[in-house]
């Protein structure tokens, strides 16, 4: 679903304190979690698509998160950048253009963040970013 993502920020989950005991759905101070700032990931707003689905299986209920956006820039300038993010532990916050901001991952819940050089019908100069999460929490809204 196309929301009007205005930004995509990330943080080392090492830097954040632990929130996953909130219910589902919660909506918390983020910032009063954090012992640095988040850094801000460029991308183009009008690629960036965001879904999460609940689902049920033998274990109970979870959530399924997807969040997908190019990055259309020199690749040189921002491959550190996403090399850095793959692989490693990272939360995420994303904020709508309307001003609702969205915590993707948890200390428990960490997402899965993937990057590729293919941008279909446009140039390759640019990367599609993916950044998922299958959590009991679901995604959490950010109260600041």
């Amino acid at each position: 679903m196309k929301l009007g993502i205005r930004k995509i920020r990330h943080i080392l989950a090492s830097r954040v304190g632990d929130y996953s005991q909130l219910p589902a759905g919660s909506s918390f101070n983020f910032a009063a979690f954090l012992s640095s700032a988040l850094e801000e990931l460029p991308f183009t707003p009008e690629s960036a698509d965001f879904q999460e689905s609940w689902k049920y299986d033998e274990n109970g209920k979870y959530s399924e998160m997807t969040l997908t956006a190019a990055i259309r820039a020199d690749k040189e300038t921002y491959r550190p950048v996403l090399q850095q993010l793959q692989g490693k532990r990272f939360i995420f916050e994303v904020e709508l253009i309307s001003g609702v901001k969205y915590v993707i991952g948890s200390k428990e819940f960490l997402p899965t963040f993937t990057y590729s050089d293919a941008i279909s019908g446009i140039s390759s100069n640019g990367f599609t970013i993916n950044i998922s999460l299958q959590s009991l929490h679901g995604v959490l809204l950010d109260s600041d």
